[in-house]
């Protein structure tokens, strides 16, 4: 138990339940987001902040072009609640969220993905070290989903993943996730603090 708790303040990788493996349990990044479907087209880089062990994230943006926007997203799973806020203007919305954390941003490897082998980015000395994985999922709104995954070798923190929907709402789609600059840690909790002009 001792050992348990240590890993987990050391911020390393720990596995979830149904899990083949998980990144640090509270990390920050920058999400290259690329959406595609037969309507739109969608690219953009966010702020992402992942917190495992009180099951929330945030993601803000979008940083394209150097700008930086005031409006953030929080996903707090314990209390099934999202809320989309905006803090120049003041103004929040709030949804209901849907489905179990640990399968958001496909950011845990579940158990029973296909391993696609170990690969290398880069050469030398420098390359890292990483490992691919595949699976399927279908969503909780019946969206079949082929997942192809790599995280690194070291810590399971994702690099790319690429979630490909067949016969969703909007017609066949493919997104693809890049993590860059990944942190392990939080350095603001604030960034999760629900406005007083948010209501549910």
């Amino acid at each position: 138990m001792i050992l348990q708790a240590a890993i987990l303040l050391a911020g390393l990788s720990v596995t979830a339940s149904g899990s083949t493996c998980c990144p640090p349990v509270r990390f920050s990044a920058v999400q290259s987001v690329t959406i595609v479907n037969y309507t739109f087209a969608k690219a953009a880089l966010y702020s992402f902040i992942y917190d495992g062990i009180n099951q929330r994230y945030v993601i803000s943006g979008d940083l394209s072009d150097g700008f930086v926007s005031t409006t953030k997203v929080i996903y707090d799973y314990p209390n099934k609640t999202g809320y989309r806020v905006d803090t120049v203007a003041r103004t929040c919305t709030a949804f209901h969220l849907q489905g179990k954390f640990e399968d958001q941003e496909s950011v845990c490897v579940p158990s029973g993905a296909v391993f696609l082998g170990p690969f290398f980015y880069g050469y030398g000395v420098g390359r890292l070290a990483s490992k691919g994985y595949s699976y399927n999922r279908t969503t909780v709104n019946g969206e079949h989903q082929n997942v192809v995954t790599t995280v690194t070798r070291k810590d399971c923190i994702p690099i790319v993943i690429t979630t490909t929907t067949i016969g969703g709402h909007g017609g066949n789609a493919l997104e693809t996730l890049g993590y860059n600059d990944v942190r392990p840690g939080i350095t603001d909790f604030t960034v999760f603090d629900i406005p007083p002009y948010c209501t549910v």
